[in-house]
């Protein structure tokens, strides 16, 4: 019975196009020999823009470069690519001779604003009791003024290049400024380090950037806040867009924030961006499609049998499903298995 019923399916195939403008009416045998299963159209929410290429970035607002204060040779690297760390925690130890003097201008740096500072104190108790001129006061605190900003000045210059503990003289360490994850080192023990060369990236451990290309055809409609999608079911949000279209490729670059920590930097995949839904699009089942003379349509069960609708495809998806539009409603019970056997079956009345 089934090879028979498939038979008279294939020899009616070629149907003139005003027969898919008709109902189908198989019989409950007929339905259950060619697989034809229902189910419903739902309101489109978006529509995907599927295989993408992307690479993950480090974030922008999350992410710190940590870089060498001082020229030095590199003599420790306490820390590996990948490695978590904690704001403050060393990651590396250079020898450097600007450390080393830096050490020992911090010293006279320190006992020259004692004196200046005490000498401005003197004089202002012998100003007021009449014995110096003012201009000598007032020449004092200058002095203590600027032997405080060497101070400080030199404190700073110590503070981004505290020196190692147990260490030898000239001995710094360069220190994570913010919690994360190491994603790039630099230095390698034994290699000198250029004065304010990068030595290390951190960022956060939990959340990365991810760069997509987007056809210049869809440029109209991008904007911050569309959703991205991956494969394994990680999403994100767009939180930049390019203000130009590449001229090689044709492209837009677009810029999504995922919370994953799984995503390494440089890493090379395919992602999904979610753009808005038209008006009147609905998303289905790819199978439901039914091809004819070029175009698709839609198998819509009625109370005297099954109506082909015409539908434009606006998307499809590799995890099988569609977003078309057309004379189809949210809701409408379809046929999302067999629409191909069911359009070769002749209309009702032929």
């Amino acid at each position: 019975m089934r090879h028979g019923l498939l038979g008279f399916a294939l020899g009616v195939a070629l149907l003139p196009l005003a027969a898919w403008a008709q109902e189908r009416a198989p019989s409950a045998a007929q339905r259950q020999a060619l697989g034809i299963e229902l189910g419903k159209a739902e309101a489109a929410r978006d529509l995907p823009v599927d295989g993408l290429p992307a690479i993950v970035q480090a974030p922008l607002d999350d992410s710190a470069v940590v870089t060498a204060p001082y020229a030095g040779v590199v003599l420790q690297v306490l820390v590996r690519e990948g490695d978590a760390v904690r704001r403050g925690q060393p990651l590396a130890r250079v020898q450097s001779r600007e450390a080393m003097t830096l050490g020992a201008d911090l010293v006279a740096a320190r006992g020259e604003s004692r004196l200046a500072d005490a000498q401005a104190a003197r004089d202002r108790q012998l100003l007021a009791e009449g014995i110096i001129p003012a201009a000598r006061a007032q020449a004092a605190e200058a002095r203590r003024d600027a032997a405080a900003a060497r101070l400080r000045e030199l404190q700073a210059a110590a503070a981004v290049a505290p020196p190692a503990q147990g260490g030898a003289p000239g001995v710094y360490e360069l220190r994570t400024p913010r919690d994360g994850r190491v994603i790039e080192r630099a230095l390698r023990p034994g290699e000198p380090v250029a004065l304010l060369a990068k030595a290390f990236v951190v960022a956060r451990r939990d959340r990365v950037l991810l760069e997509l290309h987007v056809p210049a055809r869809h440029a109209a409609a991008l904007r911050t806040g569309l959703g991205v999608r991956l494969r394994d079911g990680v999403e994100g949000r767009v939180v930049e867009v390019g203000g130009a279209v590449d001229a090689a490729s044709q492209t837009v670059p677009v810029r999504a924030e995922v919370a994953d920590g799984r995503l390494l930097a440089g890493q090379q995949l395919s992602a999904t961006l979610l753009l808005p839904a038209p008006p009147g699009a609905v998303r289905l089942p790819s199978r439901a499609l039914a091809e004819h003379a070029g175009g698709d349509a839609v198998f819509v069960a009625g109370p005297r049998g099954f109506s082909a609708v015409p539908v434009e495809l606006l998307a499809q998806t590799a995890d099988g499903y569609s977003v078309v539009r057309g004379a189809l409603k949210p809701g409408a019970e379809i046929v999302v298995a067999g629409a191909g056997a069911l359009g070769a079956l002749p209309a009702a009345g032929h």
